[in-house]
């Protein structure tokens, strides 16, 4: 079996980078992710001078929180970001499955949709598709620009936007500069 028609064991990029270990529990219910399909979301600053990067944030959600966070955002954000992602990324699993040679590290260090190095955007997220200690290879894992994400910031309304704002105050602490970059980025939802 190739690996794009498997699940592959969680790479050290997903990671929580406090424990140096997979993800325990969902950062919304606390439950244990164990036994569940979730996703891990890491946002990522460059430091080109320094030749260095910084997780900003990370977490992971089990996708019964995510299906509920997403359903709080208005119907008109939820209909212009599947537009949007539908648009850029129909063809994604259709090109893994027909690439024998596809290599998940070559795909985080890539903008699914720009196209562009991530290396070169000031920040980028990654994003994987967990089940229990394994990652799921089927569209995902892949990585944003922080230019998409800007894009993709755009198609919120005004309720979707007040809604990530309490997420972000309810579940990420940290410097004010950090809580303004969260402000400015999709969350994984």
């Amino acid at each position: 079996m190739s690996q794009y028609e498997s699940n592959l064991p969680i790479p050290k990029s997903f990671f929580n980078s406090e424990t140096k270990e997979p993800f325990t529990t969902c950062m919304m219910c606390n439950e244990s992710l164990a036994d569940k399909q979730y996703m891990v979301e890491k946002a990522i600053k460059n430091y080109p001078a320094l030749g260095t990067q910084e997780i900003i944030f990370e977490y992971a959600m089990c996708l019964s929180c995510a299906g509920k966070m997403h359903l709080e955002l208005s119907e008109e954000s939820r209909e212009r970001i599947e537009a949007y992602m539908k648009e850029h990324l129909q063809n994604r699993v259709q090109e893994q499955n027909s690439n024998p040679d596809f290599d998940f590290q070559q795909s985080l260090s890539q903008c699914i949709v720009a196209k562009t190095d991530v290396s070169h955007s000031a920040e980028y997220s990654i994003y994987a598709m967990c089940n229990g200690s394994d990652m799921t290879i089927n569209g995902f894992p892949y990585a944003l620009s922080g230019e998409i994400q800007d894009e993709i910031m755009q198609l919120l309304s005004a309720k979707s936007l007040e809604i990530l704002d309490d997420f972000i105050g309810n579940h990420f602490s940290g410097p004010p500069e950090v809580r303004e970059i969260l402000r400015k980025r999709p969350v994984l939802i």
